[in-house]
């Protein structure tokens, strides 16, 4: 297959991206070509990745001081300029969310969807022009928040096992990774490592002139029983996640997936989540970690940690979530929506995703 893959270029597309969407998409292309498809990224130039880049500025926005509303314009650009190029290729996938659906009906070759962000306000008051367009969800429970779009497959995120090495032991502490702002429930992870006598590290982005930080977060932090050490880059998360003794995901939002749990069951770390979005589906409660309805539950939870086999967070994600079979589901997809598209148009040409083709 002739494969074009297009997203956002206001950060860098890698497979060590800290971004999910970013590393997401480097792990789609270099999966594609590794199964012999002829793949082209429309992102920023500087996208490290196997496929083929067609860029449409030197280097992502962020790196050259752009604000992404300021990035908007280019990035509408460079889907202007993939579907500009549609007839190159035998399907489109769009990473832009709801931008792509805006270009996919200018041109005849089949464009399918993924939807990393929640909805905006603006997009569904048009959503019924679009709703028909291809869709792939990340979970089940995506779904169920907009269950008018024609999803059209579920698709798992998955990650690079290999760079996420097993660890059979742990340092004692707790750990929260990601950003502190309050629909993530940082707060709640603080209340209930302390009710449990445990001791939390935080990591992740914040404004520290935030009210939600300066009232929530900073007058716990004693550098004792709760520190914070800034955002970590890839190689000290993992670190992090392996010394850990469990993830809290006190979530407060319907997540879409929820990238940190696979990341740390593939360390052996065990989550304890809210059950909000995903998490049902990404933990296996009991076995992997807790799935709990609030902080009190979570402290319990943190109680019970240490009756739980590290080894079978791992397995988890070596049978669900590896970007092997992340990429072979997209490609499963791409093969039945092109041969949807060849018989509607009567061309009748079987595609296999499985053979290797330049």
């Amino acid at each position: 297959m002739r494969i074009a893959q297009v997203a956002p270029i206001n950060h860098k597309i890698a497979t060590q991206s800290e971004y999910g969407v970013y590393s997401n998409v480097a792990l789609i292309c270099d999966g594609a070509v590794d199964f012999g498809h002829k793949t082209t990224l429309f992102s920023a130039k500087d996208a490290e990745t196997k496929a083929k880049i067609d860029g449409i500025i030197e280097a992502n926005s962020r790196s050259l001081g752009m604000t992404d509303q300021e990035a908007l314009p280019l990035n509408h650009m460079n889907l202007s300029r993939c579907f500009q190029q549609a007839e190159k290729f035998d399907i489109i996938h769009s990473h832009y969310s709801t931008f792509g659906t805006y270009y996919a009906p200018i041109v005849d070759q089949p464009t399918v969807h993924s939807v990393h962000n929640p909805l905006s306000d603006n997009f569904l008051k048009i959503k019924e022009f679009v709703k028909n367009q291809k869709y792939i969800s990340f979970s089940l429970a995506q779904r169920t928040q907009y269950p008018d779009l024609n999803w059209i497959a579920n698709i798992y995120h998955g990650i690079d096992e290999s760079l996420y090495q097993f660890s059979p032991t742990h340092k004692g502490y707790l750990l929260y990774l990601g950003r502190l702002i309050e629909e993530k429930g940082v707060h709640h992870a603080i209340q209930a490592a302390k009710a449990a006598g445990k001791k939390l590290v935080i990591s992740g982005m914040s404004r520290f002139d935030s009210s939600y930080w300066q009232k929530e977060v900073e007058p716990h932090i004693d550098a004792k029983q709760v520190k914070y050490v800034g955002p970590s880059d890839l190689e000290r998360k993992i670190a992090l996640m392996q010394g850990a003794e469990a993830l809290l995901f006190p979530t407060q939002a319907e997540e879409t997936f929820g990238l940190v749990m696979i990341e740390a069951m593939a360390c052996g770390t065990p989550v304890i989540g809210f059950d909000r979005g995903a998490v049902r589906e990404v933990v296996k409660d009991g076995v992997t970690g807790y799935v709990v309805q609030d902080a009190k539950e979570m402290e319990q939870a943190i109680h019970a940690i240490d009756k739980l086999d590290r080894m079978e967070a791992r397995k988890r994600v070596e049978i669900y979530f590896t970007a092997k079979k992340m990429v072979s589901g997209y490609l499963k997809v791409y093969a039945r929506v092109l041969d949807e598209w060849n018989f509607k148009n009567k061309k009748f040409l079987l595609s296999n995703p499985w053979k290797k083709r330049r």
